[in-house]
């Protein structure tokens, strides 16, 4: 387990007692100590520009380092008002280049940092209303900015994190399939696609299916882990609803060899943030065990029959032996 890196992100620490949405004017250096304290905690990532506006990059590197952590990778947000109508796929092709530049300033912080992942979340580039986005220029678009800002450090890997909706009403990137085919059309070796767990319950598809559909591509750079009701984007500890499809994602994930960082994009909204951390770190590591458990003692799996496999994951998470006799 000691190979394993737990990651999350620096605004949960700053929720809690009712609040869900920092201010943007939160105490980074404090948050970042704070985040220290989580056992079992490797790393944290950091939004720009969002965490860069207050405290010098050396304060944040000090602290980080103060904190026993790494910073793996940064993801970028691009602020409303001047991107709420798209980045990438904005109409307004100053407003492009700028989304553009900031990734290009991301990918060179990045690599200050010693890391070698960007994550892009598009938040703003969708729609609301028929005929209010051209889908085909806006694609191009997407497809050409996305060319550039790899082109930037090819040795700076990309990835994209889609969700169907919101803050738009509709994404131009809301299926998995959708990102794996502008993945192809930019075709950049260091693009790939970052996995949000809620937003795929969102967009109504099964976890392990588009991971495993990304893992064969080669394309899976980064996960980003949680739980939903599956309507909105509820960011509740890892495996508290959907349990089954938190293991069968873990399974593919040990099968096929994923590298990468188990990070946690979770919302403790009325939650201690360092003891939820905390049980995210402990739930998604027997989460793993039992993964390595059933590709280990379980080769044939799946087999293509429901009776084959619900005993075993039955057995894996409950333990004992799984009682074919029904009473009446």
């Amino acid at each position: 387990m000691s190979s394993v890196k737990y990651s999350t992100r620096v605004n949960s620490f700053a929720l809690g007692k009712g609040k869900k949405l920092p201010t943007g004017n939160e105490p980074i250096l404090e948050l970042i100590a704070l985040a220290g304290t989580v056992p079992g905690l490797t790393s944290l990532e950091l939004n720009y520009p969002e965490h860069f506006k207050h405290d010098s990059l050396e304060d944040i590197k000090e602290a980080i380092e103060k904190a026993g952590l790494d910073v793996p990778a940064l993801q970028l947000r691009w602020p409303s008002p001047r991107f709420s109508n798209g980045a990438f796929t904005n109409a307004d092709a100053e407003i492009r280049a700028e989304a553009v530049q900031m990734v290009t300033e991301a990918i060179d912080l990045c690599a200050s940092f010693g890391a070698d992942h960007v994550l892009l979340w598009p938040a703003h580039d969708g729609y609301e209303y028929p005929l209010q986005m051209d889908y085909t220029k806006s694609w191009v678009w997407m497809v050409q900015g996305l060319q550039a800002v790899a082109d930037h450090n090819p040795a700076i890997r990309v990835s994209i994190e889609y969700k169907p909706a919101d803050p738009r009403g509709r994404t131009i990137l809301n299926t998995t399939g959708a990102v794996m085919n502008l993945i192809s059309d930019t075709n950049r070796a260091n693009v790939g696609v970052t996995l949000d767990f809620g937003h795929l319950l969102m967009a109504r598809e099964n976890p392990a299916q588009s991971a495993a559909m990304c893992l064969q591509a080669g394309k899976l750079f980064g996960l980003q882990l949680n739980d939903s009701h599956g309507v909105a984007d509820d960011g509740l500890m890892v495996g508290s609803i959907h349990l089954a499809e938190t293991i069968e994602l873990a399974y593919y994930l040990i099968r096929e060899g994923y590298a990468g960082t188990y990070y946690f994009d979770t919302d403790p909204v009325r939650e201690n943030p360092v003891e939820e951390c905390g049980m995210n770190i402990v739930r998604m590591g027997a989460i793993i065990e039992m993964a390595r458990l059933l590709v280990r003692n379980h080769p044939n799996l799946p087999t293509g029959r429901a009776l084959d496999s619900a005993p075993i994951l039955w057995e894996t998470v409950m333990g004992g032996k799984w009682n074919t006799t029904v009473s009446v």
